[in-house]
């Protein structure tokens, strides 16, 4: 049960995310403030999903359930990615192009692969949630 309540609750933060928080940023916040927002959001969330990756690993170990240790694993991974590769390099890529009066087309490509990366990485983490969701619900029947 633990398993999925946390599963649950990482579905919950992405859809708040997904649906509420991002459009509302980009709605009322100029593109500077809405990034410097999201600069500041970004490293707690992909925290969050870490800490959710791991409290799966735990309570997959506890409850001898492996796959959802290894998807908590994967989670985990993928959160880190995120926050110590992934994240640092968008913020590297964006102060390069906010210096320019043109931003260089290699850097908007550049910034629009990061972006995607980690939109695939955090999107993948979601699956991951809803798969084991899903899994425990089956076994639960």
């Amino acid at each position: 049960m633990m398993t999925a309540l946390i599963a649950a609750a990482w579905l919950g933060a992405m859809l708040v995310f997904v649906v509420t928080v991002s459009p509302t940023v980009f709605q009322t916040l100029s593109m500077e403030n809405a990034s410097r927002f999201l600069r500041a959001y970004f490293p707690k969330l992909f925290l969050l999903e870490l800490g959710i990756g791991s409290a799966l690993i735990f309570s997959g170990l506890t409850y001898a359930q492996w796959w959802f240790a290894m998807s908590g694993f994967a989670i985990a991974a993928m959160a880190s990615i995120n926050y110590w590769l992934v994240m640092p390099a968008i913020n590297r890529v964006s102060d390069e192009m906010a210096q320019q009066t043109e931003p260089d087309p290699v850097l908007k490509r550049q910034f629009g692969r990061l972006h995607g990366l980690s939109t695939v990485l955090f999107g993948l983490g979601g699956l991951l949630s809803l798969y084991v969701l899903g899994a425990y619900w089956r076994e639960s029947q």
